[in-house]
């Protein structure tokens, strides 16, 4: 069952963010959460940089700009999670990083969506990494059995990220017929204004 868009106050720790650009980031975040087709529970979205600090937090953390999230999933671990998303991934273009936590179920996801502000990079990395026991991130790819474990078990939804492109190509398509209309039209006009030869 899709999750429903959690609020805003769901997403915030220990207060929410002072500018717009962090409220901002926050509706993209809700965005995200909304496409994820698995029951979860949010543990931790946005973090003042105070906060962060205080619980050990890496001073880069997206959690301070409200674009990370780390969340439980109900009924799958945290790595078949990961295996689902890293299977789907083509359809999450805007994922950064997916970290899960050995001996834990929590799973941290950072995005880089258009338009967000305070992405670590200028672009999504599209990093799939495991988080040791030992406090080391390592990078992570699924076994392929793991990967067929997970196929199937739910497809993404339709996002805004896919149908873009086509709304934008049909539009350029539909201007384009439009002004060779125009053109086509414009040039009759000229021809018929212009003077006739007489007969000799």
């Amino acid at each position: 069952q899709l999750m429903r868009s959690p609020s805003i106050d769901a997403l915030t720790v220990r207060g929410r963010p002072s500018s717009a650009s962090g409220i901002a980031n926050l509706k993209l975040l809700q965005r995200f959460l909304r496409r994820i087709p698995f029951q979860y529970a949010i543990t931790s979205g946005y973090r003042s940089p105070e906060y962060n600090r205080k619980i050990g937090g890496s001073p880069t953390s997206q959690h301070t700009t409200g674009l990370a999230v780390d969340i439980v999933p109900s009924g799958m671990t945290n790595r078949a999670l990961a295996a689902w998303f890293w299977l789907n991934r083509s359809s999450y273009p805007e994922i950064d990083q997916v970290i899960w936590y050995e001996g834990t179920r929590h799973t941290h996801f950072g995005i880089c969506p258009p338009l967000a502000k305070g992405c670590v990079r200028r672009a999504p990395r599209s990093e799939f990494l495991v988080a040791r026991t030992d406090g080391s991130y390592d990078p992570w790819r699924p076994t392929e059995a793991e990967v067929n474990a997970v196929r199937g078990q739910a497809q993404p939804p339709a996002t805004s990220t896919n149908v873009l492109p086509v709304v934008i190509a049909v539009g350029a398509l539909a201007l384009l017929g439009a002004a060779t209309f125009l053109i086509i039209r414009s040039g009759r006009r000229g021809s018929s204004r212009m003077p006739r030869r007489r007969a000799r």
